[in-house]
């Protein structure tokens, strides 16, 4: 780590994205980093989830780690408590979210379209290979659809994820960024986009968490690795990029802990 947290840190509540956070390169939990988190929250130290995936994503990762917590999903879009009720909901409006799929679908053919709402994912076509692929990672299911109709009820999306070649996503990053102020465009991977409404973000769900449990800033913790979690670990006071993030994530951050296959947050847990 590139400081030395201070002895005397009282941590009360932890905040953690999964993948290439918690979940290390097989997509998986260490045993001893899963018992760790358990005694802490035997302690009454809560073990927050915190992703860019929907809630039946997050929450196949919180029955492997055991524990019931409330979830942050959609990169702070959709909070919702230990028991599946919301706490918090930000959706971005059906009318705009049509066009942004019609014009990424024009602009863009070889970019494979994602939408998720709730616990619905739709897509175009359920058998392409990054749609196959992504479910395998996540453990879900997606329906091939059309978005006015399965989210016409609800009147918006949570989420686009745009998934294709990098030079590809990098294009229509940079074109959504200048045409839709009022989004925000986020690339979690060289190869992944994630479109949602501005307003969304992880360290809004981390304040809105820390307000509902009555703890502070200043007494929490947070990890992660991605470019969608910087706002996250700048929100908190002990905010830890893992070794594995890129080095504008790693600056951004107060502290580096060890990668994630290196049990980086068993590791600061243990220290803090």
């Amino acid at each position: 780590m590139n400081k030395r947290v201070p002895q005397n840190f009282q941590c009360r509540i932890i905040y953690s994205d999964i993948d290439g956070t918690l979940l290390n390169s097989s997509h998986h939990i260490s045993p001893d980093t899963r018992e760790k988190i358990l005694e802490l929250d035997r302690k009454g130290i809560p073990f927050i989830l915190v992703s860019a995936r929907m809630p039946d994503g997050v929450e196949v990762v919180r029955r492997e780690l055991g524990n019931h917590r409330p979830i942050i999903c959609y990169g702070g879009g959709l909070i919702l408590d230990e028991n599946g009720r919301t706490i918090y909901s930000r959706r971005m409006k059906l009318e705009l979210a049509v066009e942004i799929q019609d014009i990424v679908k024009e602009r863009y053919p070889g970019i494979c379209r994602n939408t998720y709402g709730g616990n619905l994912w739709v897509v175009d076509n359920d058998q392409e290979p990054r749609v196959i692929r992504e479910e395998k990672i996540v453990s879900g299911k997606a329906l091939t659809g059309n978005i006015e109709e399965v989210f016409g009820k609800e009147g918006g999306i949570h989420k686009f994820l745009f998934m294709g070649e990098p030079k590809d996503i990098r294009e229509a990053e940079n074109f959504l960024r200048k045409r839709y102020a009022q989004l925000s465009v986020i690339s979690s991977k060289e190869d992944y986009l994630e479109v949602m409404d501005k307003a969304v973000d992880k360290a809004e769900g981390v304040r809105i968490l820390c307000s509902y449990y009555g703890i502070s800033l200043e007494e929490a913790a947070a990890f992660g690795d991605g470019e969608n979690d910087i706002g996250m670990l700048k929100a908190v006071k002990y905010g830890f990029a893992m070794g594995n993030a890129e080095e504008y994530v790693k600056e951004q951050a107060a502290f580096v802990a060890p990668g994630n296959d290196e049990e980086g947050i068993l590791k600061v847990i243990k220290e803090l």
